[in-house]
């Protein structure tokens, strides 16, 4: 694919991440084609059908969003603070598509992301549990959850930028509590 064109289908992945969050569902291809900056017949050459668009939005939400954990993992020793820099990145990221596309979706299986979604949130958890300072029942559970509640839509108005402010800091909230409860 020539760069161009691969530069107008990441403008249209990231437009449908934003509008999803922004909407709290289903954006209309028209908005989602004028956000990235191109022509409904470029969002159709990209993504016949809004299956594929979902699709491709849900990917690379996951995609970013495992990536950015399995590095925290990897570089940062204190478990808790890879959990916490692991959840506001998945946050940034725009994890919330994956929630609110879900039931949209007619196929909803990645199994090469769900195997390294498993492993990253299972090293996440014992690393944090590991430090002692977090709640040792704490589980990948409690934190998928706690995640999909963080990262869905306020339906109360609000600027995205200040939902997302908010988001962060109930995330801060959630794990300085996971701390002070153990």
């Amino acid at each position: 694919m020539r760069a161009d064109a691969l530069k107008n289908r990441q403008r249209l992945i990231e437009a449908a991440i934003e509008l999803i969050l922004a909407v709290g569902g289903d954006p209309a291809r028209d908005a989602i084609a004028e956000r990235a900056g191109v022509g409904i017949g470029t969002l159709y050459r990209h993504f016949p059908d809004q299956q594929s668009l979902l699709h491709a939005a849900v990917r690379h939400v996951l995609e970013q969003s495992i990536a950015a954990g399995e590095s925290l993992l990897a570089d940062v020793p204190d478990g808790v603070d890879a959990l916490r820099r692991y959840m506001h990145a998945a946050l940034e990221h725009g994890i919330g598509v994956v929630n609110i596309v879900h039931p949209l979706l007619e196929r909803r299986d990645w199994p090469d992301l769900r195997a390294r979604a498993e492993a990253l949130m299972q090293g996440m958890v014992k690393g944090a549990v590991r430090t002692g300072r977090v709640r040792a029942d704490l589980s990948e559970r409690d934190v998928v959850f706690a995640m999909v509640r963080f990262a869905r839509p306020l339906a109360v108005g609000m600027p995205a930028a200040e939902e997302r402010a908010l988001a962060h800091r109930h995330l801060d909230v959630y794990i300085d509590g996971l701390c002070a409860l153990n």
